[in-house]
């Protein structure tokens, strides 16, 4: 009888764990599509990646699967959402996504000696990178490579103000509390 008691305790928890992890979900959906409406900053293309908070913090609080079904449900649905799904734009949305993420987790488990702000510019200029690469092989020119400078310049100020503003949502404990609260 203990047992089944305990599993359902234990089942309780997981829905808040689940109802959070959809909250969030919905964050970083809500922030990528009223991001896109904000006109680029004097660079083509160039965006802030403040959806990218909410990975950081879901990355740094919740654990890699997390934030990895997260960034795959966010690139999804931003591209359906809008319209763009299946194209060049969507492509360069996934390769960035991957890719970042991949170097953040990376750096973030592996490497350790990296600060959480770190971490977000080295996702951020490997996001630029990924996208830089679908574009080369959409375009089939290796010219575009040449746009990687100026865009790696401002990936690295977007990181630097990701990476902070996620540190400082970190600090206030308020994922941390939630999973103290409920054990997850």
């Amino acid at each position: 009888m203990w047992r089944l008691v305990n599993m359902d305790e234990k089942k309780k928890y997981n829905v808040h764990k689940i109802a959070l992890l959809g909250v969030l979900t919905a964050a970083t959906i809500v922030i990528a599509i009223l991001e896109s409406f904000i006109p680029s900053i004097g660079i083509p293309g160039v965006k802030l990646g403040l959806a990218n908070i909410v990975i950081l913090i879901i990355l740094y609080e919740l654990g890699i699967f997390e934030a990895i079904i997260v960034n795959i449900v966010r690139v999804l649905v931003v591209g359906l959402v809008r319209g763009t799904f299946l194209s060049m734009g969507f492509f360069m949305s996934l390769a960035g996504a991957f890719l970042s993420l991949g170097v953040m987790i990376l750096f973030y488990l592996v490497i350790k000696k990296f600060s959480i702000i770190g971490v977000s510019v080295l996702g951020s200029v490997f996001h630029v990178t990924g996208q830089i690469l679908v574009a080369i092989i959409y375009l089939g020119s290796g010219y575009v490579v040449l746009y990687l400078p100026i865009i790696a310049i401002s990936a690295i100020i977007t990181g630097v103000l990701v990476g902070f503003t996620a540190k400082m949502i970190i600090k206030t404990g308020v994922i941390k509390k939630q999973k103290e609260k409920y054990n997850f």
